[in-house]
């Protein structure tokens, strides 16, 4: 063995120094490396980042989890146009304390304070308050609202569970300015009406999936609205989904929710209670996605089986799918979500639920990760449809009836398109066509618009400048006049636009203009909104301090 050893050693020496030899007496100069290869650093887009589709299906299950999205996303919801209409806030965003103050040329004061606070991340709390007013130049046209928001949240202790608690108080004063020409008004109390509502929610969720691969949460909602009239109504809602999924594209789920409104006036009062259980099958896998079940529902008129069935399909283009769906739904109506759409409503006489039923066929996607779109088209029937119609009996006639149509068809084409660039720029454009018809209790359908067009754009340049426009056109709804004749409001174009300027660490300079163009339109009859509006103000909110 020893022999080997020596030997194995010898002929690697002699091979080493067979090497050192080969090399030129006077040392190496340079090395020439010859080699076909070409290295190159190969081409890819900046960014490459999947485009967020919009419009997601929000009555979809739920999934065990969620990605945010900061890109906008629409809701094809008809919206009210408040008399003074103030954009949302283009901070997304808050810190531990963000206070945004303001004043505007129609003795408009503005201001919004939000603060929140965590000791850590099992305990949690945000207070939010705003307050805003105005006073145009027509005789009582004014408004104000005040609000204040307490959020918290608490992780139980040695358990998978959360609790979440939220306590809310709204007020809003409400002048019931559009009175006709040449009818006097008594005195300020006649126009005037204040709706308060304030309310709590309760709820707990399990933050994570049972070993048996279940999740669940549940809410309690309280909510009380009233206003100076004496109008007082209480609903009460329950809300309990809860999921099971197997194996990972696969999931089953039960939810139930039940409300009840019970809702007194004068001397009589109403009832409205609602229970639904929808049981469905959902099936995930990134290419074909559906969802199949049932919703059996009960009112006070009876039962109802309601369809939910709807499916995507990726087609053979990574960034385009085909969706469609049968679904019905119901919408609890109490006084306070009637006030929410028209302000200027009479107290309802009775609240009856409205049942839809919807068959949609569409496709969304995106041309490039930048530039997405959907479009889609839908046929819908609605019965016990709420409208409002103005109320010529009495001597002012500047409020609304609520009407219940007991069937409505509806056929609707919608689309959007936008285009963002990180937080750079968004550029986004809404278009919905409504045809409301075969109505078989009233003319028209009051109130509901036919065409509405939303775009705008955010753009941010540098990191202390940031400009926002929305613009706005629909054409006018129904209204009724006296004599039982039927008209249409006339359409208009309302823009806006918002610009935001960091002048410190923690300070900005916000102004906003309203109505541009200065038209006085109206989105109700009789009540024209407010005229070219400007405000302006501060924003303060400090860097969170970071620990060391």
């Amino acid at each position: 063995n020893r022999l080997r050893y020596y030997g194995f050693t010898f002929v690697l020496l002699f091979i080493y120094n067979l090497d050192v030899f080969a090399q030129p007496a006077n040392g190496v100069k340079s090395v020439d490396i010859i080699s076909a290869f070409k290295p190159s650093v190969r081409k890819f887009s900046k960014f490459q980042f999947l485009p967020n589709l919009p419009s997601p299906d929000t009555s979809k299950l739920p999934l065990r989890y969620s990605i945010p999205t900061q890109a906008w996303q629409s809701e094809f919801v008809l919206k009210p146009v408040m008399p003074l209409a103030y954009q949302i806030d283009s901070n997304t965003a808050y810190n531990s304390l963000y206070i945004k103050a303001g004043y505007g040329n129609f003795k408009s004061p503005y201001i919004r304070a939000h603060f929140t606070g965590a000791s850590s991340d099992r305990n949690g709390y945000a207070i939010t308050a705003f307050h805003q007013a105005a006073q145009g130049k027509l005789n009582f046209q004014r408004f104000g609202q005040s609000g204040v928001l307490l959020e918290g949240f608490k992780k139980i202790q040695a358990s998978p569970l959360r609790l979440n608690t939220a306590i809310d108080f709204n007020r809003d004063v409400v002048f019931k300015y559009g009175v006709p020409a040449g009818i006097n008004i008594p005195s300020v109390d006649a126009v005037r009406d204040v709706f308060t509502k304030a309310g709590g929610r309760v709820g707990i969720r399990r933050t994570n999936l049972t070993e048996f691969g279940i999740g669940y949460q549940g809410d309690l909602s309280v909510q009380f609205f009233s206003n100076r009239n004496g109008a007082q109504e209480v609903a009460l809602q329950v809300h309990l989904p809860v999921q099971k999924f197997i194996e990972e594209d696969w999931s089953i789920g039960i939810e139930l929710d039940a409300q009840s409104v019970h809702l007194k006036r004068d001397a009589a009062s109403f009832q409205n209670r609602l229970v639904g259980l929808l049981v469905g099958l959902q099936h995930t896998n990134g290419k074909f996605n559906f969802r199949a079940g049932v919703n059996p529902v009960w009112d006070r008129v009876g039962g109802q089986l309601l369809p939910q069935l709807s499916f995507m399909y990726q087609l053979d283009s990574s960034r385009l799918w085909l969706m469609a769906g049968w679904q019905g739904k119901f919408t609890v109506n109490s006084f306070q979500h009637l006030f929410v759409t028209n302000n200027w409503l009479n107290t309802p006489s009775q609240l009856l639920n409205t049942k839809t039923r919807e068959v949609y066929l569409g496709v969304k996607g995106a041309f490039s990760p930048y530039f997405t779109y959907v479009l889609q088209g839908a046929g819908l029937i609605h019965f016990d449809m709420p409208l409002f119609v103005n109320d010529t009996s009495r001597m002012m006639k500047n409020t609304f009836n609520v009407v219940y149509e007991p069937r409505l068809v509806q056929l609707q084409l919608k689309g959007e398109i936008h285009y963002q660039v990180g937080q750079q720029l968004h550029l986004f454009s809404t278009l919905q066509l409504n045809k409301f018809g075969e109505l078989t209790e009233q003319k028209k359908a009051w109130g509901l618009l036919p065409i509405e067009w939303r775009s705008g754009s955010k753009v941010a340049l540098g990191k202390n400048f940031n400009w926002q426009t929305d613009l706005f056109i629909w054409r006018g709804a129904q209204f009724l006049q006296m004599g039982a004749k039927n008209d249409r409001l006339k359409g208009s174009i309302g823009l806006s636009t918002q610009l935001d300027f960091r002048f410190a660490r923690s300070w900005q300079l916000w102004t906003r203009v309203g109505n541009l163009f200065n038209q006085s339109y109206q989105r109700w009859s009789q009540y024209p909104v407010y005229g070219l509006n400007f405000m302006a103000g501060v924003v303060f909110s400090p860097e969170p301090k970071r620990k060391p």
